[in-house]
């Protein structure tokens, strides 16, 4: 199968959706070009240190109770769903023009741009890619997913008068801790911007109770799309979730175990709760007017 052939997400349609919230899984692609793989200087085992596996899996039951879902089908090493798209690695350009025009962030410091360069110290390519191979990555993957997300939200608010964005995301357990101490479900709100604050703790409140160790935006707040997408003051909500990988995968070979089955209720009936909050905080009539 061709890049050109795969369709660039998947997705799971709630019709017509009941509850104003949008799932997305920007990590849990599996797809991987074949010319994109001659390209690398890396294992697997490298690779996958870049995904979140199937973390989307403890979502599934969500479209039932009438929300959709948007997943990734391409791999994060191809194009990084979760970054502003000018977060280009210099490296992997072989053009001097043009570089001013991007955003050298921290994370593209790390090598974690919209097209990863590396993982820790080992690149991912053998030479720099050029500008063009990432803007067609760029057209060709990250463009429609985005346009996507965009449509279901605005959708949705118009529908609801509110929207909701979960951005689902899974953490080693080797990165998955505060202080020391160990964490199963860190949930992300950029520190206050993305979302009400209602919603945020409502969620870390409704998770603890379910016996899952959870933190507010601790180790991770949200990334690219929790911050791009989040504006509550205009009535779309926005909460990154980061569940740990061990707790329904082997981490190293990205396999679903019971651990699925045990946390996917879990999540289902937190979505519930948080669509109903966000339906009472959404507040239309201030925000956009009566909604008809």
């Amino acid at each position: 199968m061709t890049a050109h052939r795969q369709h660039p997400f998947r997705l799971y349609p709630a019709r017509p959706p009941r509850l104003p919230v949008l799932i997305s899984s920007p990590h849990s692609g599996s797809f991987l070009p074949a010319e994109a793989r001659a390209r690398l200087a890396c294992g697997e085992q490298t690779l996958r240190q870049l995904d979140d596996g199937p973390v989307h899996l403890l979502f599934t039951g969500a479209p039932e109770r009438g929300v959709c879902m948007l997943a990734a089908t391409y791999r994060r090493a191809y194009v990084d769903l979760n970054r502003d798209p000018r977060e280009i690695d210099p490296s992997l350009l072989t053009e001097r023009s043009g570089r001013g025009e991007l955003r050298l962030s921290l994370r593209v410091r790390a090598g974690l741009g919209v097209v990863p360069s590396r993982v820790g110290c080992q690149a991912l390519y053998r030479r720099p890619l050029g500008m063009a191979e990432i803007a067609s990555r760029l057209q060709r993957v990250y463009l429609p997913y985005h346009r996507e997300l965009e449509q279901c939200l605005l959708g949705l608010r118009l529908r609801f008068g509110v929207a909701l964005l979960i951005d689902v995301h899974s953490m080693p357990s080797s990165a998955a801790r505060v202080e020391r101490r160990p964490v199963e479900v860190a949930v992300g709100d950029c520190h206050g911007r993305s979302a009400g604050r209602e919603l945020a703790a409502a969620a870390v409140e409704r998770l603890r109770e379910a016996g899952l160790v959870t933190v507010r935006n601790r180790p991770f707040a949200g990334g690219h799309i929790t911050e791009h997408y989040g504006r509550p003051e205009e009535g779309i909500h926005a909460l990154q979730l980061e569940v740990r990988r061990d707790l329904f995968m082997d981490e190293r070979s990205h396999e679903p175990h019971a651990g699925v089955a045990a946390l996917a209720p879990v999540f289902t009936r937190l979505v519930a709760t948080l669509a109903d909050l966000a339906l009472e905080i959404g507040a239309p009539e201030r925000i956009l007017g009566p909604v008809a």
